[in-house]
């Protein structure tokens, strides 16, 4: 009986010693600080290999049809509402909306666009799942799929996209 009671101590004595030990070394250690959230690491790469990593992306993630729509809207903003009276552009509803619309979605392709060169140059290997690749993907889209043809629409009525039905293709 007197060897399981002392038995039970030293586990006692050696448990809290254990547990001593942790809290002191817990104490010690860095802690974390609560305002800087934890970034994953980012790999690191040449400027060269940014550069190929950059324009991967991009030949990955333009639709190949994107520029020709981008040259064809600033020809088409030039000819026709840089062109147009305020008289003729508040005349026509819609085209300051869709003229806006267009602008804001085209400046924010450049932006995204500089965003991710930047970051490639600086080194990072820049994901496909990243938010401003999405986000610039989704641009590519909704500019030459939507807003474009809007403003088209909007200021050549004649010129209206036609409504292809899927049973019909």
């Amino acid at each position: 009986m007197n060897t399981i009671f002392y038995t039970v101590v030293v586990l006692l004595l050696l448990l809290s010693g254990v547990l001593f030990l942790m809290r002191e070394y817990g104490r010690s250690a860095p802690k974390p600080d609560a305002s800087e959230p934890e970034t994953p690491p980012v790999s690191k790469v040449s400027k060269e290999e940014g550069e190929e990593h950059f324009a991967m992306l991009m030949n990955a993630i333009t639709p190949e049809w994107y520029w020709r729509v981008n040259h064809e809207y600033i020809d088409f903003i030039h000819s026709t509402v840089k062109k147009m009276s305020l008289e003729q552009l508040t005349a026509a509803p819609g085209v300051f909306d869709a003229q806006r619309r267009c602008s804001d979605l085209n400046s924010a392709v450049y932006r995204y666009y500089d965003n991710i060169k930047k970051r490639c140059m600086n080194g990072e290997a820049v994901t496909f799942s990243d938010i401003e690749l999405m986000n610039l993907r989704q641009c590519f889209r909704e500019f030459s799929l939507e807003a474009y043809p809007a403003l088209v629409e909007v200021v050549w009525p004649a010129c209206k996209r036609p409504q292809v039905a899927l049973a019909d293709i």
